[in-house]
């Protein structure tokens, strides 16, 4: 029986500028295939030794136009890293990469500063508020519907008095 091994290139594609100018044309039709509605799209390199030899694979996380996570489907991240990759040939694909769906360029991500921090506690904090005032509602309109039930059932069995109302 024979195994047949797939074999991945150390370093990215390199293409010709006329295919990389149409690859990057139609990079973000591509990447909306597999991850709809990204705005951008988070490529890290991960090295594993599993087999005894290292290794380089990539994870990409794709995040909507407010902040959520999208999915895409299992080999997602294999795919990204190929169109990006192929696209954006002079990359240092050995450091964290940023896509960006609005400039469709990518760039090297930077590390969080202080700043970014707060802002991104600012927006939570926000987002629980809006949160808390939803559940609230919810839990207010529960027992309002509720209560409305029970007085009808009351009614119903003819447990309440109505004289002196009418």
């Amino acid at each position: 029986m024979t195994t047949v091994m797939e074999a991945l290139p150390a370093r990215p594609r390199k293409a010709s500028a006329g295919r990389r100018r149409r690859h990057q044309h139609q990079l973000p039709w591509r990447l909306h295939q597999i991850a709809p509605g990204a705005a951008t799209i988070l490529v890290t390199p991960i090295w594993t030794d599993a087999t005894g030899t290292t290794e380089r694979h990539y994870l990409a996380r794709a995040l909507g136009s407010d902040g959520q996570i999208i999915k895409f489907p299992a080999g997602g991240s294999r795919r990204i890293a190929a169109l990006l990759q192929g696209a954006y040939p002079q990359a240092d694909w050995n450091r964290p990469q940023t896509w960006t769906a609005a400039t469709n360029t990518v760039t090297v991500r930077r590390a969080m500063s202080n700043a970014d921090m707060r802002d991104a506690i600012q927006r939570m904090e926000a987002r629980a508020a809006a949160l808390e005032a939803e559940l609230n509602f919810e839990r207010e309109r529960n027992f309002e519907l509720t209560t409305a039930r029970d007085f009808a059932d009351t009614a119903a069995a003819g447990y309440i008095d109505r004289t002196g109302l009418e």
